[in-house]
């Protein structure tokens, strides 16, 4: 009889850790602190400095520096608890498409913002 129950006990334990070693989707890492709104994307300007843009929104999720100046692109997922809100994704998402929330900004040499689109 101890053999058996020990028998199903050790046979339980292994199919139910068969079906929990199953590989988990992964959340999307963020940046801590760094929820915007809709309210904070309108006050950057084209002609505003990038330390501006930097104070607003944060770190950039990605970075790219050229011998014309730089390129800031903040990527966003939406929140669920406040409406017209949305946290900053630690690293650029792998694809890009349509739905893709973010803000992106051209700096010139002296600082300057050249460019500044976004679609939140």
């Amino acid at each position: 009889m101890k053999r058996l129950l020990s028998a199903i006990s050790f046979a339980a334990v292994l199919i139910f850790g068969a079906c929990s070693s199953e590989q988990k989707k992964s959340e999307h890492a963020y940046v801590p602190n760094s929820d915007i709104r809709v309210v904070e994307a309108n006050m950057v300007k084209e002609g505003d400095k990038r330390i501006k843009a930097e104070a607003v929104l944060g770190t950039p999720t990605f970075e790219e520096n050229t011998q014309d100046g730089s390129v800031l692109e903040w990527y966003f997922e939406s929140t669920t608890y406040q409406k017209n809100s949305y946290k900053t994704l630690a690293e650029k998402p792998s694809r890009v498409d349509d739905t893709t929330k973010y803000i992106k900004v051209i700096v010139d040499k002296k600082g300057v913002i050249k460019k500044y689109e976004y679609k939140l």
